[in-house]
């Protein structure tokens, strides 16, 4: 007995007499974390021998986010570029998973989020290890960062970093982009990049609207092909703009409204992406799937090809909500952009669609 009391003693001594660092650990994040930080499955698909891609927070915020996110798989090509970003660092803060959280604002106060995760939180064999470390230590070297305020230094910075689309929290985050696209991780930052040449920029690539009629303003006259009175004009529900929007079911009965439009995609086309605004309303229980909307890609004659997403009562929300799917596959093919609802014989649910896209660039 007395010998573990000793050695218990010894233990506290030592204890107390390490370094404040080497007792805390780092608190690391979880959601799609491999692909933050370099340890996901597809990292090869990350190039770090090509110069980053110069871009603007303008561009980054623009770009189509897609629905549902991967846990861990790569959207291509924004989550396999190195991105370099010129623009004003407002904000920084340490975040509970230990990153440190920058928002970067342009001259039009358009804002993204960069985060430098702590090189503690990076798992062996990321290939970004050691830049993270690096960028790391460059900004401690420049700031003090605390976990329980804001630092607003307003300095123009130039900051490169792999891009990320972030899954949408509910709580507000300083510096969220529209889309949740971040550069995560970062992989270096220099300050004050005045006295640098400013990397130039590769234009955007512009891409082309296939739909015709996307927001259904044409009415009646709607190149969409719809069952009678999907095309509506009415104020009996909101449109996401303009004053048309597809309203698809809402009967309360046993009942089928069909919705498509026939386009095709050019050959080429390395990025096609096909998005809508969504508004799901319904007089069911959310408890259990009753009348549903099918989101469909069909060859010409009506055969289906690929079901994008299946939505129902249990989706219903208080407001629209944007919808995005990668239809590149099809590249060089004449398909149908389908929607099909269907309703069961008890409560109505309304499937409200309006502002459909399908972008394709080279």
């Amino acid at each position: 007995m007395a010998q573990n009391r000793v050695l218990r003693i010894i233990w506290l001594v030592s204890w107390l007499l390490l370094p404040s660092w080497t007792i805390v650990a780092a608190q690391c994040g979880q959601e799609r974390w491999s692909v933050k930080t370099g340890t996901d499955a597809n990292i090869s698909q990350v190039d770090l021998s090509v110069p980053p891609t110069a871009t603007t927070v303008a561009v980054m915020v623009a770009l189509p986010k897609p629905a549902p996110l991967p846990a861990s798989g790569r959207i291509q090509p924004t989550e396999t570029t190195v991105w370099v970003v010129t623009a004003t660092l407002s904000d920084f803060k340490k975040e509970s998973d230990s990153d440190y959280h920058l928002v970067l604002r342009d001259g039009a106060g358009r804002s993204m989020i960069a985060e430098i995760p702590s090189p503690d939180c990076v798992g062996t064999g990321s290939p970004f290890a050691s830049q993270i470390a690096n960028a790391r230590a460059a900004f401690d070297a420049k700031y003090q960062v605390s976990t329980s305020h804001w630092g607003n230094p307003n300095i123009l910075v130039q900051v490169t970093g792999v891009g990320f689309f972030d899954i949408h929290h509910g709580t507000p985050q300083r510096g969220v982009a529209p889309n949740d696209i971040e550069l995560h991780p970062v992989l270096n930052i220099v300050f004050n990049p005045s006295a640098l040449p400013t990397p130039s920029l590769t234009p955007p690539l512009t891409p082309t609207q296939l739909l015709s009629d996307p927001g259904f303003e044409a009415g009646a006259t709607s190149p969409w092909q719809a069952s009678p009175h999907v095309i509506d004009g009415s104020d009996r529900e909101s449109s996401h703009s303009g004053s048309f929007k597809a309203w698809m079911g809402g009967y309360g009965e046993v009942h089928t409204d069909t919705l498509d439009q026939t386009v095709t995609l050019p050959s080429g086309s390395a990025h096609a992406t096909l998005s809508f605004w969504l508004y799901v309303e319904t007089g069911e229980v959310k408890n259990h799937a009753y009348d549903k909307l099918k989101v469909q890609v069909k060859n010409p004659g009506g055969s289906v090809l690929k079901t994008l997403a299946t939505f129902s009562n249990v989706d219903a929300g208080d407001t629209y909500v944007e919808r995005s799917y990668d239809l590149s596959q099809f590249s060089g093919q004449t398909v149908q952009i389908a929607f099909t609802a269907t309703e069961d014989p008890a409560k109505a649910t309304s499937f409200v669609v309006d502002d459909v896209a399908l972008n394709t660039s080279p």
